[in-house]
């Protein structure tokens, strides 16, 4: 071989190598821009990649950066389709808002495989369980579960009884029995709506408001603990709230007579001895100049008819609310379909979307949802003719159709006794008269008044967990009724049909490529003929 061959192979394979290091420094290039934070451009034709302008809005107000964990864990067959499609949804939205907003928000995915890694962050942001979303802003805390939440999910018809069992293992709310019938043919699990755009959102609002709301509890007449693990206990709820971004509190009226001045929301559950009447006047003073306050009596200050207690204070002014004797019943259905009273189950009710009312504050979001809570052994509320300025009663929650008051605790109706049909108001919400204050603000006092104790205990809440936090968060004025555009889903296909890519495509194929290929073959030729 010549020197020459030698030298010409040698530039050669230096333009060679010099061509792949500037393709890949192209290539890199590309990326960067692509990945740029300040200059972006969403190429895509249903702008699936463009956070919407509210969502911007509030990240660019956080007060500092937002940590999202992602905490999931793969469901087992026939599930683990619609877990994918689930998980898919919740990572490509959060991926979307980290891209856009990077300085503000820190997505970690945590890989299901790390367990030590989990059980510490878990820790820290005194959480647990898997598949669930924990926003975090400082100390506030905001979580979401990816079903039920996040995703909303037909679970199908899965022809055997032990996948029932099994979701129920795994912690996803609302799945009953209900989800099975022996002798129907498979029917497979689907993915519903999409409702992580929204509801990471208000998670970003709850998080990024300055400091957490404050709620006291009042205590010293026989509340349940709020510590507590007993099932009758509200320490599930306790953590529940602290979850959700509260400080809690504890109010003793016996010792200090009036609502501490920084209560935000003042909750009164559960007591099993009389108020004094100046803790009596401290509360109403405390709601007519804007307070805000949660109630519900125990079933024992009716059964007694003791005076001085949540009773009491729901019949007085501002508030003007009747709670009626007698246990809300309804009949349930046996197993071959027939309807049974006479029972203690009668006193088991489970209210689902159609005891929710439509566009109220609180329960909206459960009706859209075809969530359902529970009451154990609970009374009813009527409104009150007394000299009250609040607003109409409004019952948030009520009692299912064909339910009804039992009087003398035999489980079934009997309208001789004066016994009557519902529904009946359950769970009421209500504004108060505004009051103007000496610095010209406006404050305007709220209630939340649930009929029964029961439903805010350890044993109740992991179904009425949803209605629960609610409350607290509309007395709180923490209501994020945020409506976010959902993103489009990002799909690449061809439309071959209905589109302008089957001509396209067609020219391109039968005349553009074969016309580059003898434009090229023209060149070389005519280049080599000089």
């Amino acid at each position: 071989m010549s020197a020459e061959n030698l030298g010409t192979r040698v530039v050669i394979g230096l333009k060679a190598a010099l061509a792949v290091v500037l393709a890949a420094g192209a290539a890199v290039l590309a990326v960067d821009v692509a990945d740029w934070r300040y200059v972006r451009a969403d190429l895509t034709a249903a702008h699936s990649n463009t956070l919407d302008d509210a969502v911007r809005d509030v990240v660019d107000k956080l007060p500092e950066p937002v940590t999202v964990d992602v905490f999931l864990r793969p469901l087992a067959q026939p599930y683990l389709g619609v877990f994918q499609e689930a998980r898919d949804r919740v990572l490509e939205w959060l991926s979307v808002l980290q891209q856009a907003r990077r300085d503000r928000v820190d997505v970690r995915v945590h890989d299901p495989k790390d367990f030590e890694e989990i059980q510490e962050r878990q820790r820290e942001l005194h959480t647990e369980g898997s598949n669930k979303v924990v926003v975090a802003c400082g100390e506030r805390r905001a979580e979401l579960e990816l079903f039920g939440e996040l995703c909303t999910v037909d679970w199908g018809n899965p022809s055997d009884e032990r996948f029932v069992r099994y979701l129920v293992e795994q912690g996803i709310p609302g799945v009953v029995d209900r989800n099975w019938r022996q002798g129907l043919p498979f029917r497979p699990a689907q993915l519903g709506d999409f409702l992580g755009d929204e509801l990471l959102t208000q998670a970003l609002l709850k998080v990024s408001s300055g400091k957490a709301p404050k709620v006291y509890f009042a205590k010293g007449h026989g509340e349940p603990a709020l510590d507590g693990a007993e099932p009758t206990e509200l320490g599930r709820m306790k953590a529940a709230l602290e979850r959700d971004g509260f400080e809690l509190a504890e109010w003793d009226p016996l010792k200090a007579p009036g609502v501490p001045s920084d209560c935000e929301v003042l909750a009164l559950i559960g007591p099993h001895q009389p108020y004094q009447e100046r803790t009596r006047d401290a509360i109403r003073a405390y709601a007519e100049n804007g307070g805000r306050v949660l109630a519900a009596p125990d079933l024992s200050e009716l059964d007694e008819q003791r005076a001085g207690g949540v009773v009491d204070v729901l019949r007085a002014a501002p508030f003007g609310i009747v709670t009626r004797p007698g246990i809300v019943c309804q009949p349930f259905v046996g197993y071959s379909g027939e309807k049974i009273d006479g029972t203690e189950q009668c006193a088991w009710l489970l209210v689902d979307e159609h005891g929710m009312t439509p566009g109220d504050q609180i329960a909206e979001s459960l009706r859209a949802r075809n969530r359902r809570v529970q009451f154990t052994f609970t009374p009813s509320f009527e409104g009150g003719n007394v000299d009250s300025d609040s607003s109409l009663l409004l019952g948030a929650s009520t009692s299912p159709q064909g339910s009804w008051r039992d009087l003398d605790r035999d489980f079934r109706f009997n309208p001789a006794k004066g016994e009557k049909r519902g529904p009946f108001a359950l769970v009421v919400d209500k504004t108060l008269k505004p009051v103007k204050k000496d610095d010209g603000s406006v404050e305007q006092g709220r209630l939340v008044a649930v009929a029964s104790a029961f439903f805010f205990d350890n044993q109740s809440l992991d179904v009425n967990r949803d209605l629960v936090l609610n409350a607290f968060n509309w007395l709180a004025a923490r209501e994020y009724q945020l409506r976010v555009k959902p993103l489009a889903r990002s799909e690449s296909f061809l439309d071959l049909q209905n589109s302008r890519a089957r001509p396209i495509l067609g020219y391109s194929l039968w005349l553009a490529l074969p016309g580059v290929c003898a434009a090229i073959g023209l060149a070389v030729f005519l280049r080599r003929r000089n």
